[in-house]
């Protein structure tokens, strides 16, 4: 199984998400703050009663609007498209 760190993708993340922030795709007066870490979210094929744990995610990275306190999340495939999951 591959494993990807945080660290070691963090200036490439910054770097990508910069881009995506200088296009207007996302604003915020006083800026964003990068989120240490990956979020994985969930999806499903079926909503009912049963909260199910497990199954395929996607991993994404976020950024906070300094000012909105908005979050912003991008898929980290996206962002990364050689990277390896």
């Amino acid at each position: 199984m591959i494993s990807v760190k945080f660290e070691e993708e963090k200036a490439n993340i910054q770097k990508e998400i910069e881009k995506k922030i200088s296009t207007g795709v996302i604003k915020d007066p006083a800026g964003f703050i990068l989120i240490e870490g990956f979020i994985n979210m969930p999806t499903q094929n079926e909503v009912g009663a049963a909260f199910v744990i497990g199954g395929p995610t996607i991993p994404t990275v976020a950024v906070v609007g300094k000012t909105t306190g908005l979050v912003y999340t991008f898929a980290l495939k996206i962002l990364l498209p050689n990277i390896k999951l």
